[in-house]
């Protein structure tokens, strides 16, 4: 009895864990590059109290602005919202064969990610940590439309443990 309680527990951990484990390869790496580099004009609604950037619930007009750099091997964009900025680095790592991507924010938060496409979408999935040392958790999709120049971003997270507001922000394409 005690085994099978052991194996179904094992084989539940094993499927949870290929569920976050999304693979992604160097073309996806080149696509993820093609789809996001570029100078965008966003309209964002803050979901949560960012230190440095803003405000839960201020609507901002941001900007993003990103190329890709080393050969390939990296996307490096620039953002600019509310009362920060933030660096941005993204890179596919042959290791761990995932879309990892660096945040540094004004205000002091370091932010991780890793992104994958599924069903058409790219999905991001992240953590950061706040100046103050409040962990936050974050899930969310970006959907392409007008030829790839428009993507909508919608999801939410936590932010020690507390839900955040449901995120809805729009970004144009302005220059490639």
């Amino acid at each position: 009895m005690r085994f099978s309680v052991l194996l179904a527990a094992l084989m539940v951990a094993v499927f949870a864990a290929s569920m976050h484990a999304e693979e992604t390869t160097r073309e996806d790496f080149r696509e993820f590059c093609r789809t996001w580099e570029g100078r965008w004009v966003g309209d964002v609604t803050w979901i949560a109290d960012w230190p440095g950037m803003g405000k839960k619930g201020e609507k901002v007009t941001a900007y993003w602005d990103a190329r890709v750099t080393e050969d390939g091997n990296a996307l490096v964009g620039k953002f600019y919202g509310g009362t920060g900025s933030s660096t941005h680095l993204a890179y596919f790592d042959p290791d761990s064969k995932q879309i990892n991507w660096l945040w540094i924010e004004s205000g002091g938060r370091v932010v991780q990610n890793r992104m994958y496409k599924k069903d058409g979408k790219w999905v991001q999935q992240g953590s950061a940590v706040n100046p103050d040392g409040a962990k936050t958790q974050y899930v969310g999709t970006a959907v392409f439309t007008d030829n790839s120049n428009t993507h909508t971003w919608t999801g939410s997270g936590t932010v020690d443990g507390k839900k955040t507001a449901e995120q809805h922000d729009v970004w144009r394409r302005v220059g490639k």
